[in-house]
């Protein structure tokens, strides 16, 4: 199995290539096929997602089995302030990758958001949930998911919330510095959600990769 990786610098990218490396995550160890697979790691200095004509002659070069999309413009208050470069990384760069996967038959794995929900209510939210974000970040994490599903028919939609790992920015490595720098700290107080370690994700888009059971999780 060729795997290819895009925004293979990023939190969940990072964690992805250690588990392959290392034949096992922090809560077990992969399989065989995964131990043995080949992986192509690139970060958008190696391959602009947004360029179509790029996104196809690369994968058409490099004819991966499966593409795991990490890329992504994950900078909610960014994508408010400059929704242009928003709809591009994260509607169509999805769209250019989920068009050159089909051609040569390849699976697609598209990480998503919480976002692409409303945020009202306080019940947990399932795959059968009607979507309605609010946000220029979930607009256009949804219209990423939408394209994909419009131009791919091997695809996984990977609904992730508040993921942390051991590289980049997250909300824990934010309290943890603000906790060392202040005596007392200021947080917003009207959001729940589920931190998600990013080890634990790859482990479980590993696993997901391996079989045919597409759809949204």
């Amino acid at each position: 199995m060729k795997i290819l990786i895009t925004g293979s610098k990023g939190q969940l990218g990072n964690e992805l290539l250690e588990i392959i490396k290392s034949g096992k995550a922090e809560i077990g160890e992969v399989s065989e096929a995964i131990k043995k697979c080949e992986v192509i790691a690139l970060d958008v200095d190696e391959l602009d997602i947004t360029n179509l004509e790029q996104v196809k002659n690369k994968i058409n070069d490099l004819k991966p089995d499966v593409v795991i999309n990490c890329a992504a413009a994950t900078n909610v208050d960014g994508c408010e302030s400059n929704e242009d470069f928003a709809f591009k990384v994260n509607a169509i760069g999805p769209r250019n990758l989920a068009i050159a996967s089909s051609e040569i038959g390849a699976k697609l794995v598209q990480v998503s958001t919480d976002y692409v929900f409303s945020g009202v209510g306080n019940k947990p939210l399932t795959e059968y949930d009607l979507t309605a974000p609010y946000s220029a970040y979930g607009k256009t994490k949804l219209l990423g998911e939408n394209y994909v599903r419009e131009f791919s028919s091997k695809y996984f939609i990977v609904r992730t919330a508040w993921l942390y790992g051991y590289i980049g920015h997250n909300f824990v490595y934010t309290m943890r510095r603000l906790g060392k720098e202040k005596e007392a700290i200021t947080v917003v107080n009207d959001q729940r959600g589920n931190p998600t370690h990013a080890n634990d994700l790859a482990y479980h888009i590993l696993k997901l990769i391996q079989t045919e059971e597409y759809g949204v999780y």
